[in-house]
């Protein structure tokens, strides 16, 4: 998985675009706005294919958890060490103990979801894996932010 070969430059507004493709339905059917802020020429050198499963991983999880007429907004930003992409929703929120075990495999915490809890490990190692680092921000009732950060030089 992941091998650097498979690493190319590409632009994140595709890549964004097309982890969104599966829930444009279910956003729809709950009314859920859905803000992309990117600029349309910022690319990294990542993995197209496995990219994609980590954002839509996001990109469903912030549904699942976002209630009718809800927002999830995705924010861009470029420095000179990182790209910088913020997924936030207004939805349930994650309890403070279960914040810290939320990467773990198989870990459900107390959501109601169908989930088996393995979406998230997958995104935090597809992340990992290209230089990248995943944390997650999140209050019950207001909603949660996750922030992934790609970067530039390795060390």
């Amino acid at each position: 998985m992941l091998r650097g070969s498979l690493q190319k430059q590409v632009e994140l507004k595709k890549i964004l675009d097309e982890a969104l493709k599966p829930i444009l339905i279910p956003l729809e059917l709950k009314q859920i706005d859905f803000l992309l802020e990117v600029d349309s020429k910022l690319s990294c050198k990542l993995d197209y294919h496995w990219t994609v499963e980590a954002f839509g991983n996001l990109f469903k999880n912030a549904m699942e958890h976002t209630k009718e007429k809800g927002m999830i907004k995705v924010i861009v930003t470029d420095n000179p060490m990182y790209v910088e992409i913020k997924v936030f929703d207004n939805g349930s929120g994650i309890a403070k103990e279960d914040l810290s075990h939320i990467f773990e495999r198989f870990y459900k915490g107390k959501s109601k979801s169908e989930s088996i809890g393995i979406g998230l490990n997958l995104t935090q190692s597809i992340i990992e894996k290209q230089s990248g680092t995943i944390s997650v921000e999140s209050e019950v009732g207001k909603g949660t932010t996750f922030i992934v950060h790609f970067y530039k030089v390795t060390v």
